[in-house]
């Protein structure tokens, strides 16, 4: 179903997909960003972003979730590009490996941020789409143009790699 900005049809949509989708795509921003300000603005800019072009929406094609999620990974890029280098993975707050708001323990956060180290950036990527935002395989291999088995394989792989450093340590 396509919506016109004005309708009563679209608002209402648009305000239930938010509510829905908000707490996965700020966990995803979150995760990649050093501040919470900065994950706020461009969660909000990927909302906005999202409103404007929600005509153009297409459940066919992905979920709302995948797609918003899509919208803010290229807010955060363009808002590293304008404003910030990339934040150094030491730099990351302790809660950012908290999962649905549970903290961690000091030695677990550190052990964490070791083990995504030694990650490549597309690794790292897909970890966080699928545990910080909760995504589906089929959902991150929609948001990142890939294949749903390449996405389970490099995930599959991502964790493989941590694991024999988590157990050399």
């Amino acid at each position: 179903m396509r919506y016109r900005h004005g309708d009563d049809a679209f608002e209402q949509e648009f305000e239930r997909l938010y509510y829905e989708s908000y707490k996965a795509v700020y966990n995803y921003v979150r995760a990649r960003m050093s501040c919470d300000a900065d994950a706020e603005d461009v969660v909000a800019e990927a909302y906005l972003k999202a409103a404007r072009a929600f005509s153009s929406f297409d459940p066919a094609k992905a979920k709302f979730v995948t797609w918003v999620t899509t919208i803010a990974k290229n807010c955060m890029i363009s808002h590293f590009r304008k404003e910030h280098p990339v934040a150094a993975l030491e730099d990351v707050p302790e809660g950012a490996f908290a999962i649905d708001g549970e903290q961690g323990s000091a030695d677990d956060i550190m052990l964490a941020k070791q083990l995504l180290t030694c990650l490549d950036d597309e690794e790292r990527e897909l970890i966080a789409l699928k545990y910080r935002a909760g995504m589906r395989n089929i959902d991150i291999a929609k948001a990142l143009d890939m294949n749903p088995s390449t996405v389970s394989t490099k995930l599959a792989r991502a964790l493989e790699k941590m694991r024999c450093v988590a157990e050399r340590d």
